[in-house]
């Protein structure tokens, strides 16, 4: 392991098969741990929005950077692949207990993580797709994978030649504070910068249909009812007969949903407080 000058530096840890996998940790040290899964394309820095409350709430937010982005090495993950790969990072946290969240395209693998665990003790979704998603250009670039690779790139060099003001109007209108659209913006940069090679796997692992993991744990899931990048009709279709889902709807859109519940998601991981907040509200 690489220590880190301070909280939320990337550290690194060595997977049994030899990959390398980068996470940085946010929030109190020490304090009860929720592992926070990205968007797609994301980084470990997302989590830095957690920060925050979770230093207030005595959480600790694990924030992984899955196979392909930042400094993790490239894989073909699958959804089971990457429950196996964050299994092994509870392991060298010594995590005997976690809390799971997932934002946008990190859903699924938040949930297939708590599916494949009995060590989660609840799962938090946030503008989360599911199978019946419209991925929109993405998908129909996603079945001709050099292509997509192309479109990810074109992406990547655009957002370093533009403000973040340009990144941060993909996910959000809301207006937002300086720190967090510098911090979306260095995601999204970290998540791209000279290898799509994470984007492109996992946006093609998400076309034409795909089983969405069905853990046993509870899920609350916060999704807003402006969200352009997942629309919300198939979410409610997707959670309205799960006696484990609690889906609650906000008046904001993606990026807005995410910042809006910061309080709530982190209370995931504090035993007897989600409840306080069951309705989304900070």
């Amino acid at each position: 392991m690489v220590a880190p000058e301070q909280q939320g530096d990337p550290e690194t840890m060595v997977l049994p098969d030899g990959r390398t996998l980068a996470y940085a940790t946010h929030g109190r040290e020490g304090g009860v741990p929720l592992v926070f899964h990205h968007g797609i394309p994301g980084s470990s820095l997302l989590g830095s929005l957690l920060d925050t409350a979770a230093r207030e709430q005595g959480v600790r937010v694990i924030a992984p950077s899955r196979p392909g982005y930042g400094a993790s090495d490239p894989h073909d993950t699958t959804l089971k692949t990457w429950a196996t790969d964050c299994a092994a990072l509870a392991d060298h946290l010594s995590l005997d207990s976690f809390a799971v969240a997932g934002f946008s395209g990190g859903g699924p693998f938040a949930l297939a993580v708590a599916e494949r665990s009995d060590r989660v003790a609840g799962v938090g979704l946030v503008g989360a797709i599911v199978p019946e998603s419209d991925g929109g250009l993405l998908e129909t670039l996603s079945r001709v994978p050099p292509a997509l690779g192309a479109a990810f790139r074109a992406s990547e060099w655009i957002a370093r030649v533009r403000s973040p003001e340009f990144v941060l109007r993909q996910f959000t209108v809301e207006s937002v504070d300086r720190e967090t659209k510098n911090t979306v913006y260095r995601d999204f940069r970290t998540a791209l910068d000279g290898r799509p090679a994470g984007a492109v796997r996992e946006t093609s692992l998400f076309t034409d249909g795909w089983p969405q993991p069905d853990p046993d744990a509870p899920i609350h899931a916060w999704h807003g009812v402006a969200d352009e990048n997942v629309r919300i009709d198939p979410v409610r279709t997707a959670y309205a007969d799960r006696s484990n889902a609690l889906l609650s709807e906000l008046d904001t859109d993606h990026l807005g949903a995410l910042l809006t519940v910061r309080e709530a998601l982190v209370d995931l991981a504090a035993p007897g407080s989600e409840n306080e907040r069951a309705d989304g509200r900070t």
